[in-house]
């Protein structure tokens, strides 16, 4: 059986790995529900807590945002994702930016209202590469106001 050349195949992650490509690491993060996070700078956690995904784009407009236990993520904030699995079987996904990395680790669902509905329904239906359309907002000049 003849094989593809190296640069030709796909790769293929298992367990522990870096992910280079956008639709890759949305792909991976996008039905993750509930984890922990970490926000990591210089090898020191200087944010920590649990949340859930409530929202994955790939864009140059939006902002990642962590608040009130809900994480909206914007993969093209980030350069790769490294998955790292741990001796006690615990997997860390780790989204490296230059300056800092944010870890994120899933938590099982616990409760049975987790289990009630598919992950699917629990969030948004939005198509993460298609452009957005924002309004344009225009403000008048001072000068113009004044009627000179």
């Amino acid at each position: 059986m003849a094989y593809p050349e190296p640069e030709h195949q796909i790769p293929c992650i298992i367990e522990n790995g870096i992910v280079y490509g956008v639709k890759d690491i949305y792909r991976i993060v996008r039905d993750m529900g509930h984890v922990s996070y970490a926000e990591v700078v210089n090898t020191k956690t200087l944010t920590q807590g649990d949340g859930y995904i409530m929202s994955v784009v790939a864009n140059q407009q939006s902002a990642t945002v962590i608040a009130n236990q809900r994480i909206y993520l914007n993969v093209c904030g980030f350069d790769y994702m490294r998955i790292s699995t741990q001796p006690d079987g615990q997997v860390h996904f780790d989204l490296v930016h230059p300056y800092r990395t944010l870890r994120l680790t899933p938590v099982p669902d616990s409760g049975p209202e987790e289990a009630l509905e598919s992950k699917t329904d629990r969030y948004e239906d939005y198509d993460p590469f298609e452009q957005e359309d924002f309004a344009e907002i225009q403000l008048e000049d001072d000068d113009d106001m004044d009627g000179e």
